[in-house]
């Protein structure tokens, strides 16, 4: 999802196909024309006959059926709508590096305890990367997925450098409670909306 260069995503194949040895497909899905043809061109020439890059956005691309589904660096709610397509085709497993978190940070009013902290920018940039991906994670959880977080990049590479990781049990023993931890959290810092609950509420 969001491929770009699609660097990963010949990556990705590669690993499946060469290393694995796995008969696999892989698609990039990517809104510019111009990567989706020079990707194409690439794993043409290099006889990847199981990869192919297709031009579309992230919300509008049918993955039914898909076992392994990885956004990298979709940005804002686009993110949440990778991790929302992963969840609806039942993958086996969702991987989302988030990127640009501007949803929630309009929203955000501080805590009392926390008012002369996160009148400082940077503390608040750093406080809606953090609430929106806790949040991603709990609904990930609630929606049966074993989730991790983990940085997948040295942080001197790149800032951006949180991998979330769902693995699905198809199975949830804690509806009750993790409602309670999004709703609270969501209470705490006056949050009205995230994409990624609506999508599952819809």
């Amino acid at each position: 999802m969001g491929s770009g260069k699609g660097y990963l995503t010949f990556a990705t194949y590669d690993y499946f196909r060469n290393v694995r040895g796995l008969e696999t497909s892989v698609t990039g899905i990517e809104m510019r024309r111009e990567l989706v043809e020079r990707g194409n061109e690439i794993a043409k020439a290099s006889e990847y006959d199981g990869l192919i890059f297709v031009q579309g956005g992230i919300a509008d691309t049918d993955v039914a059926g898909v076992d392994v589904l990885i956004a990298l660096h979709a940005c804002n709610t686009a993110t949440d709508d990778a991790i929302y397509k992963g969840i609806n085709a039942d993958a086996s497993i969702v991987i989302a590096a988030p990127c640009c978190h501007k949803e929630l940070r309009p929203q955000i009013e501080p805590p009392p305890m926390l008012t002369d902290v996160l009148k400082h920018g940077i503390m608040l940039d750093r406080t809606a990367e953090f609430v929106t991906d806790a949040l991603r994670s709990l609904l990930l959880e609630r929606s049966g997925y074993s989730v991790k977080l983990l940085d997948f990049v040295a942080v001197e590479h790149t800032p951006k450098n949180l991998m979330i990781v769902g693995t699905n049990t198809r199975a949830v023993h804690r509806h009750a409670e993790l409602d309670r931890e999004i709703a609270e959290l969501k209470q705490l810092y006056s949050i009205k909306h995230q994409h990624l609950e609506t999508l599952l509420q819809n």
